[in-house]
């Protein structure tokens, strides 16, 4: 078995993962009873998106193509149909209805000596560090792109498969976490006003706990455990065999962010702790299924 064949073998789990995540939300949507919030021109336009791409994709497959190109458009068409479905999932938790954790996780806080208004409003009165680490934490959002287009256009298609498989990992994980331990956050504990951002999500939670399902604002209501903290990690594990030049701007990069997740994501600091494990399980599970892949075609990666 070639290395193409084997790398197929981690595609095909990981759009198995896709698939059986729509047939549980699927599943779960016919059996239970709410109101649905949606916009058509939101979900057509989202349909149209993963299409186009998804069909270059397939289309693109017919020649002789580039493998770097084809990693590019095969990752993101992944991308595109995982998100919004890890997204819809976390709104379906929400309506568990659990019992909220704030008062346990402010308990370990207090254990471990870190008050988090204390934080928060230090960086509320020095602008220019709250506006630093707000950037810090935002990069978030550009590193799973760039750590794609980097591993793509390396042909590293080894790390890349990896890292997404990991990502595929943590997210269904995180939330499954926050639905039997949901938290509102330490800005309704101890009552300071948090960003918009914040306020939206808290606004997005309490009405999700009041079966309402609104799936026309993409928040992130996840508190317990920090999924920023979980992806700091795994995009820094992800460089680690790179050059020393690559790797160590990137780990201080993602130290900062995790950091960052008290200040500006006004996360409690036992959801830092809770999102580090919850990165420790993704790299054990992704290890366990690389080499069970790899035990299955020797020749494989």
């Amino acid at each position: 078995m070639n290395m193409m064949t084997s790398i197929l073998t981690y595609t095909r789990i990981q759009w198995g993962i896709v698939f059986l995540m729509l047939l549980v939300e699927f599943v779960w949507i016919k059996l239970s009873s709410f109101t649905f919030v949606y916009d058509q021109n939101i979900i057509i336009a989202y349909v149209i998106s993963f299409s186009l791409i998804y069909l270059v994709y397939v289309w693109y497959q017919r020649f002789r193509p580039d493998p770097k190109i084809l990693n590019l458009l095969q990752s993101t068409s992944l991308f595109l149909a995982f998100c919004p479905l890890m997204l819809g999932f976390s709104y379906l938790g929400a309506m568990v209805n659990q019992p909220l954790i704030d008062a346990t996780l402010v308990s370990i806080d207090s254990h471990v000596g870190v008050h988090t208004p204390s934080v928060v409003f230090w960086f509320r009165n020095h602008k220019i560090f709250y506006l630093l680490f707000e950037a810090i934490y935002n990069t978030y959002l550009l590193q799973f792109p760039f750590i794609i287009l980097y591993f793509g256009l390396s042909d590293e298609n080894v790390s890349l498969q990896r890292y997404i498989m990991q990502f595929m990992i943590a997210t269904p994980l995180t939330i499954l976490i926050s639905i039997f331990y949901p938290a509102t956050g330490p800005y309704t504990w101890y009552q300071y006003t948090p960003s918009p951002e914040l306020l939206s999500a808290l606004k997005h939670l309490l009405d999700l706990r009041q079966h309402i399902l609104d799936i026309t604002i993409p928040d992130g209501i996840v508190t317990m455990p920090s999924f920023h903290a979980t992806m700091a990690c795994i995009d820094a594990y992800a460089f680690r065999r790179q050059r020393k030049i690559i790797f160590i701007p990137i780990l201080i990069l993602n130290i900062l962010v995790v950091f960052s997740c008290i200040p500006i994501g006004q996360h409690y600091f036992a959801d830092i702790l809770g999102g580090i494990a919850v990165f420790f399980v993704v790299i054990a599970i992704e290890s366990f299924l690389f080499n069970y892949v790899n035990r299955k075609a020797p020749s494989s990666f």
